[in-house]
């Protein structure tokens, strides 16, 4: 990915991914959209409910498969200590393309710096990586059932 800056992290338990997620977390300051990719099973539902705990999100996070978007509020002290008061998570496996994405509400989200966008499967919408503040997330599991996840994101 041109432009991009790229760290890799094995996460090869529950509480590795927990950590990874958390690390980002520490390290958003608003505006962000982080693009997640992998196959099913691989680990991106959870590392967004690992996010949004860290984010001090009370409602339980879900795959919005059927729903396609969803939005939470942070926790109080998470929204004062960063001024992030929302993160929004898409699910574009059904997605067809930009248009559509956009049609659910995505850019009413993207372009707020009091937000964090979070979007599953961010490859069948490749048009989002060109954006500025795009971080991707890429999960593969190896043969050991070891969990891979390689971050880019911009110097």
């Amino acid at each position: 990915m041109n432009g991009m800056k790229f760290e890799e992290m094995l996460a090869p338990d529950l509480k590795s991914l927990q950590h990874c997620a958390e690390s980002l977390v520490a390290s958003l300051r608003g505006g962000e959209i982080i693009g997640l990719v992998g196959e099913l099973g691989a680990g991106k539902t959870t590392f967004v409910q690992y996010m949004a705990k860290a984010m001090g999100i009370k409602k339980p996070v879900r795959s919005p498969t059927f729903i396609l978007m969803q939005c939470f509020p942070s926790g109080h002290s998470f929204r004062k200590k960063t001024g992030i008061v929302e993160m929004c998570h898409i699910d574009a496996y059904r997605l067809k393309g930009e248009d559509e994405l956009f049609a659910i509400g995505f850019g009413d989200y993207a372009e707020r710096e009091d937000c964090v966008t979070v979007i599953e499967w961010a490859d069948r919408i490749e048009s989002v990586s060109w954006l500025e503040d795009y971080r991707e997330i890429r999960f593969t599991v190896d043969e050991n059932q070891k969990r891979h996840l390689e971050c880019y994101f911009r110097k």
